[in-house]
Order: C-alpha cells, then structure tokens, then sequence
C-alpha cells in the first residue's frame, strides 16, 4: 500500500470519529452552567417563532439548553405556540364552536385555578373531542383571568 494513501486513509478515519463523536456526544460544554427551558426562555423561543425568526429560535433554545444543532432544530420544529400549530385547537374556537360548554369552561377554569392541571387536561379531552397532546396545548395556555 502506497505510504501517501495509508496517510489519507488514517486522516479520513479519523475526521469520521471526530463527527461521529461530535454527533453522538455532541458540544455541550461541561464547563457551562445552562438555563434550561425555563418560562423566560420559552417566551423568547415562542416569539421569534411567531416572528417567523425560526434561526434565532434555534439560537436561543441552544444557548439555553446546550443542545446540538440538529437536537435543537428538530425542538423547534416540534414547538407549540399558542394559537398557532398543526392540529390545535385553542379553547376560544372550542368554547364558540359548541364542544365546550360554559359550565365545562368555568369547571376546568377552577381546576386550574386549584391546581389540577391532570384532571383540567382530562376533562377538556372529554368535552372536545380533543387528543390528548391538543388537551395539553390547550390546558397549558388556558388564561383563567380571560372570561372566553
């Protein structure tokens, strides 16, 4: 074997472990104290995602989390903002369409208003139709301060 492609060869296996390493492990750094997905960073990210700025969505779910580019893409794509979404439904077209009624609405308000998010999410899914990852979205933005 010519000495010139051995030295292509171990150069080439060597870049493949540096990415497979990077892609399984990622570039987290150790050293850095991340936020996480706190209630601030998921304002911001809801934001620039309604803004239409999914790239700096990106950045700041990154910067948060640590996450690798393609971890962090695929959260953003995936990301609920209220009234909008694939398939979601928000409790103001539920309430004037007919599948929730005013004593069902005012039942789930003082659920969340206790505390119960688990049975407010139940009883919504009960009531609309609504699966369970839309009674979820739902529950999560309900305003109880909103008379819908």
């Amino acid at each position: 074997m010519p000495p010139l492609f051995r030295l292509v060869l171990i150069v080439a296996v060597i870049a493949l472990a540096v990415v497979l390493y990077g892609r399984i492990v990622g570039r987290r750094d150790s050293e850095k104290d991340y936020v996480g997905v706190t209630d601030a960073v998921r304002a911001k990210v809801s934001r620039e995602i309604s803004a239409g700025h999914t790239i700096n969505a990106i950045k700041i779910y990154r910067e948060a989390t640590g996450a690798p580019l393609v971890d962090a893409k695929k959260a953003i794509d995936g990301w609920f903002v209220p009234g909008q979404g694939p398939g979601v439904r928000d409790a103001v077209s539920s309430w004037t369409e007919g599948r929730l009624t005013e004593e069902g609405r005012l039942h789930i308000s003082r659920l969340l208003e206790d505390g119960r998010r688990e049975d407010a999410m139940a009883l919504y899914a009960e009531a609309t139709g609504a699966s369970d990852t839309e009674a979820q979205a739902v529950i999560r933005t309900w305003d109880t301060t909103q008379n819908y």
